[in-house]
């Protein structure tokens, strides 16, 4: 269901008042690439699992239960291997990981969040009376 009119116009002015009180913020996300998965690993791991599923066919064929049990093991092995592969930048170090300790919750909440917090109670107010 597509955003309403006024919907748009105040995530909008939301967005421009973030980046306006945290330009480092801002310059993030403009930066920010999606991850790239290593494509050796999520090949490997589909060949895993598509070994294991081979494997699983010849256990049916075979009535061994044994080689039932190691093909599954095996798919579920190769595919967990593929989906936790840790995910890497174009632009070098993820976000946050650039030594800088980070900002406290007192450092985060300012002027941004009491006026967030103002606006949902006037609105609060708005539908009560």
């Amino acid at each position: 269901m597509p955003l309403s009119d006024h919907e748009q116009k105040m995530l909008e002015e939301l967005e421009r008042q973030l980046f306006a009180e945290d330009p480092r913020l801002a310059r993030t996300f403009e930066n920010a690439t999606r991850p790239r998965r290593d494509r050796r690993r999520v090949g490997l791991g589909i060949l895993g699992v598509v070994a294991g599923l081979a494997l699983l066919v010849l256990a049916v064929a075979l009535p061994a239960v044994w080689l039932g049990v190691l093909a599954f093991a095996l798919m579920v092995a190769a595919g967990v291997w593929t989906v936790t592969a840790p995910a890497q930048t174009a632009d070098g170090p993820r976000p946050g990981t650039d030594g800088r300790p980070a900002p406290t919750a007192e450092q985060q909440s300012g002027s941004f969040m009491r006026r967030m917090e103002e606006r949902w109670d006037r609105r609060g107010d708005d539908r009560l009376g």
